[in-house]
């Protein structure tokens, strides 16, 4: 049976006069409502002395704003019911809540109220540095999040897209209240910001709460967008005290933006993105030489990187990447049955569906496709493409990318050594 997706004509938009875009998605089966507010202002926008700012805000915006300090805040949430949250990628910075409908309105005088009222108290800007610098310090102490963070340092040559989005303890403790406000008068511009919510919604009605609040904005001209620069493969290794080597192999992908990251995505998928996957299969299952190995496609919107993850006795961290590397070949080799691909566009199909059912995953969705295409993707359109792609298709991306001189690597722990 085909899949049956909610109706995808419950989604309107509108762009505001000076910018700001709103856009809703109404699911009528259900009586709670998760809104978003989204700015195009994430770690890549940071210029040198700025690593961490996008980061730096969005904890900020809970601390306080000029009508309400952070607990009463904090209160405000609570009574509502609702799930608050926020976070800061590359691309972009979102604070978001899930609440019943009826609490709609006062979830978003709250959000839009630490968006754009924020205080920068200096007490509480100094307290948040600190519990940052933690933040940074967890990451440094877990490997598998540290040899991610060296692996993608190595592999940008354009410092905005290589440096940690959580900035650096320096960069971090050394920013300034008037430094913090004019990155941001920069960076959260009308046209940058988009309100997004799903679930039982009213458009008309969140299009008027955006109007009295971020359609008073005045527009102002966007910056000369800084491109991404170019991925090297990294060949890297630290050495650092650990139970076992963690590993990263990488290859080029595609970009978010590109019509070929569905085959990617497939291609990511197949090798190991669930525990049926070829990698998984043959590195955990056959060999025992991982607990866990993990494929996917790490993408910005005009370009992406195709990884792999695994951590390994050290003694066998040759093995676990001659093993790799075969299963790469045997793939560019054809090897991909029309089964094993139907297996994993089903999976990945489910996913797409399962996920439409949460109010806040439809929210994502939504969100994602108004920053990257300016439009709603229908879920049956995504399928559709999915359903274009060919075993082909797959060994003709896996001759492309998985080649020699392609291939980076990673190696932290404590008999890191190139192979």
């Amino acid at each position: 049976m085909p899949h049956q997706a909610p109706s995808d004509i419950s989604c309107r938009a509108v762009r505001l006069p000076n910018g700001v875009r709103v856009a809703t998605e109404i699911m009528p089966q259900v009586k709670t409502a998760s809104l978003g507010i989204w700015i195009e202002a994430g770690s890549r926008h940071e210029a040198p002395g700025q690593e961490g700012m996008a980061h730096l805000w969005e904890h900020m915006a809970f601390k306080g704003t000029a009508s309400r300090d952070a607990l009463a805040i904090a209160k405000e949430l609570d009574i509502l019911g609702g799930l608050a949250n926020a976070f800061t990628s590359r691309e972009a910075t979102c604070f978001h809540i899930r609440v019943m409908d009826a609490h709609m309105e006062r979830a978003f005088a709250v959000l839009s109220d630490i968006v754009l009222n924020p205080a920068l108290d200096p007490e509480e800007l100094a307290r948040e540095k600190g519990v940052i610098v933690q933040e940074i310090s967890m990451v440094e102490e877990t490997p598998e999040d540290k040899v991610h963070e060296d692996f993608w340092a190595a592999a940008w040559a354009n410092p905005a897209i290589a440096h940690p989005i959580t900035g650096t303890p320096a960069s971090v403790m050394a920013a300034t209240p008037k430094a913090l406000n004019a990155w941001r008068k920069t960076r959260y511009r009308p046209d940058a910001i988009a309100i997004v919510a799903a679930g039982s919604v009213d458009h008309d009605a969140q299009v008027a709460m955006v109007e009295k609040t971020f359609g008073r904005l005045p527009a102002v001209s966007a910056p000369t967008p800084s491109g991404v620069g170019t991925y090297t493969p990294p060949r890297l290794a630290v050495r650092r005290e650990s139970e076992q080597n963690h590993v990263i192999l990488s290859y080029p992908s595609v970009g978010n933006k590109s019509p070929e990251r569905f085959g990617h995505t497939i291609l990511a998928t197949l090798l190991g993105g669930n525990m049926s996957s070829r990698l998984f299969q043959e590195v955990r299952e056959r060999r025992g030489l991982a607990y866990s190995i993990y494929a996917g496609v790490n993408a910005l919107a005009e370009t992406g990187i195709f990884e792999i993850q695994a951590a390994v006795e050290p003694e066998r961290t040759r093995e676990l990447i001659d093993v790799v590397r075969a299963e790469l070949a045997a793939v560019a080799d054809g090897a991909v049955t029309k089964e094993e691909l139907e297996h994993t566009r089903e999976h990945l199909k489910g996913l797409l569906y399962l996920g439409a059912e949460s109010t806040e995953n439809r929210m994502m969705r939504l969100a994602r496709n108004t920053l990257l295409f300016d439009r709603h993707i229908p879920l049956t359109e995504t399928a559709a493409a999915l359903d274009t792609v060919t075993p082909a298709d797959l060994a003709g991306i896996a001759r492309a990318a998985f080649t020699e001189e392609n291939a980076g690597i990673c190696i932290l722990g404590p008999a890191a050594a190139l192979p």
